[in-house]
């Protein structure tokens, strides 16, 4: 590998980290569109799919091809034997409904960046960078504030997310066994605001002094003999950093001599984790745009832990070597266990989900590009952590992949995965939400720590 090709790899991995680590840092929103269930728990989550993975159901603990990063299990790395810079890009339109409301909306963001290389034949280390959950949503609401008979208009937002970077190290410790840890280190942060329109008139309220109980905070309120709004606001930023764990294994069994079937057994798991936090919550109250009293902390960095339970994912797949792949994997996490900044268990409840996938690969040696793409299907289905009115909201999707050799020698790749589902039904105060979500992946392969050899 030329130093031109080495450098151009590290700056461009380097550039993007930089600038996505920047604009994660100082940008609330970085999420993929309005999300009413992003309101509940952590959010709602990237996954550790990739775009190859993500066009086969997001499938694929058990399997790794070499040519791309398998990030469902640190055991997989190890497996690519060329330096390795995987790039994602992902983008998202949704569709809600909720009774006789309806919304169109759409996001994207950066999906991950990764660069993996071998360090021997049997070590491979990497690292990586991605969003890991994401807060985005914006409600409204009419109701009484108690001890008042006029109707308050409620607006309540959450924006922000949270990110990890991190470490892989996968050793290959027998000619068919490998295993992997992923050290991690979480940051993000949260903002989530709270307002109170409270329309007043002198024919409600004689002049005088009042407090009102707005989202727990006493709002002192003085009034005079003409018809005032009120706006009472209540702003939570919350930040989060910890150190996280996942550990891998995969294993491959030949059940055809020459290598021409093997099956491959694979799981991973995430350790249950307590993200360290800081909380500061202000107080704001204003009378037609003006401030009636300056606006106020209520607490500042106030610490606390939100924990994130253990995970796991287990699968196997039939594997014809460069031809085809088929796979089934079963997800499991323990959303029940979950608590918040503020010790709340949000009602969640625990996750199973079931992913169905398949890979065929025309013909390896062919001279016909078509020949060398590869193509993907998938299915997945479960729960997920939410529960509405004792209304469990499941997910449904079905994907579509594409793999597309590029480059000298067709070494580079460029990967398409596009996936439509739905979760909820609409009915008890469930939200439906119908989604379109495109993953674009860009693979540039190249050999370091190679000797040159002169003849």
């Amino acid at each position: 590998m030329s130093l031109y090709s080495r450098n151009l790899i590290l700056t461009l991995a380097i550039t993007l980290v930089w600038s996505w680590t920047k604009f994660a840092t100082n940008v609330n929103a970085q999420g993929l569109g309005n999300s009413p269930y992003s309101s509940l728990g952590m959010g709602e989550f990237y996954g550790e799919s990739y775009s190859d993975n993500t066009g086969m159901g997001q499938s694929g603990v058990s399997y790794g091809s070499g040519f791309q990063v398998n990030n469902l299990n640190p055991a997989l790395w190890v497996r690519n034997r060329f330096t390795t810079l995987d790039i994602g890009l992902i983008g998202q339109y949704k569709q809600i409904v909720s009774g006789n409301e309806n919304q169109r909306n759409a996001g994207g963001n950066l999906g991950y960046v990764s660069l993996s290389f071998p360090v021997s034949p049997r070590w491979a280390i990497g690292v990586n960078l991605k969003p890991y959950s994401f807060v985005d949503y914006e409600n409204t609401s009419t109701r009484n504030v108690p001890g008042t008979p006029s109707p308050a208009y409620y607006f309540t937002t959450g924006k922000g997310g949270i990110n990890k970077a991190s470490i892989t190290n996968s050793f290959q410790i027998s000619k068919y066994l490998s295993i992997g840890l992923e050290t991690s280190y979480f940051f993000g942060n949260v903002r989530r605001a709270s307002e109170v329109t409270l329309p007043l008139s002198a024919s409600d309220f004689p002049s005088g002094s009042y407090t009102f109980d707005i989202y727990g905070v006493k709002a002192p309120i003085k009034l005079d003999a003409t018809t005032a709004e009120y706006l009472v606001s209540v702003n939570d930023r919350t930040t989060y950093n910890d150190i996280g764990f996942r550990a891998g294994i995969a294993g491959r069994i030949p059940l055809r001599k020459a290598n021409k079937l093997n099956l491959n057994l694979g799981g991973a798991y995430s350790f249950r984790n307590s993200l360290n936090g800081a909380q500061t919550t202000t107080f704001e109250l204003s009378q037609n745009s003006f401030n009636v009293i300056a606006p106020d902390t209520i607490q500042n960095n106030l610490s606390g832990s939100l924990t994130v339970p253990e995970q796991y994912q287990v699968g196997a797949s039939l594997e014809w070597p460069f031809k085809l792949v088929i796979s089934a994997d079963y997800s499991h996490q323990s959303w029940s266990k979950y608590r918040s900044f503020t010790n709340t268990t949000d009602n969640l409840q625990d996750v199973g989900r079931f992913h169905f996938g398949a890979e065929y690969l025309p013909r390896f040696t062919s001279l016909n590009y078509f020949n060398l793409v590869r193509y993907r299907v998938g299915f997945s289905t479960g729960k997920t952590p939410y529960m509405i009115n004792r209304n469990e909201v499941n997910d449904t999707n079905v994907s579509l992949g594409f793999t597309f050799p590029m480059g000298r020698g067709y070494q580079n790749f460029l990967s398409l995965a596009m996936v439509a589902g739905q979760r909820g039904n609409v009915g008890s105060g469930v939200i439906r939400e119908r989604y379109g979500r495109v993953v674009l992946g860009i693979t540039l392969l190249e050999r370091w720590f190679q000797k040159q050899k002169i003849d």
